[in-house]
């Protein structure tokens, strides 16, 4: 008999989030846990078998990294991935993710191991950003919503130290107080977070 399905929640990946997630140490933590949680009642974050854990191991990845880019965007704040790493934490075995990948995956040359797993990790991650960017947006109601949200993730977490010395900003003040930087970060978010430069797999 099968057993039944169960939802990863943000509990199954809170010893890893922060390695993930942290750029400035504020409110991103915050922000992925609110985002995950609309993951999770829009069904993307239920499995039945090792091979769905895993592709839901992968939903959590492409969230990290579609908030890492928006940092980049929005503040030139660049970190980059480390996808062998994060899959070892994620214990995603190498045939789940050729699994996942399929025959006709275009892969680059790797010489080892470690580097064909970052490979594969970064290529099943890009392509979830369409179906993550759908959800989310849904879940907030709009990119603008979904915008400033990512947008107030630099603001420290209230009590905490340096949260009195933010400067609030309002919806509309987000929306409009315009930066060549923001305009870039608001198109990433607003066109289904594809940067400029499509990564592989997308």
């Amino acid at each position: 008999m099968a057993a039944p399905p169960r939802t990863l929640t943000w509990k199954h990946f809170s010893e890893v989030a922060e390695e993930l997630f942290k750029v400035f140490g504020r409110s991103e933590l915050v922000w992925a846990q609110q985002m995950w949680e609309h993951l999770v009642k829009a069904g993307l974050c239920t499995a039945d078998s090792e091979l769905d854990r895993c592709r839901v191991c992968i939903r959590f990845i492409a969230l990290a990294c579609i908030y890492r880019d928006f940092c980049s965007l929005a503040w030139k704040k660049r970190l980059s991935p480390h996808f062998h790493e994060w899959a070892v934490y994620l214990d995603l075995h190498p045939l789940r993710l050729g699994q996942l990948l399929g025959t006709n995956a275009a892969l680059p040359e790797a010489r080892r191991d470690d580097e064909l797993v970052h490979a594969a990790v970064q290529v099943l991650a890009n392509r979830e950003r369409p179906q993550l960017h759908r959800a989310l947006v849904q879940a907030v109601s709009s990119p603008s919503r979904l915008f400033i949200t990512m947008w107030r993730t630099r603001e420290h977490l209230p009590g905490t130290p340096g949260a009195a010395r933010d400067k609030r900003e309002s919806d509309d003040q987000i929306l409009n107080d315009l930066s060549f930087e923001k305009i870039d970060a608001y198109e990433y978010v607003s066109k289904g977070f594809v940067t400029a430069a499509p990564p592989p797999g997308v």
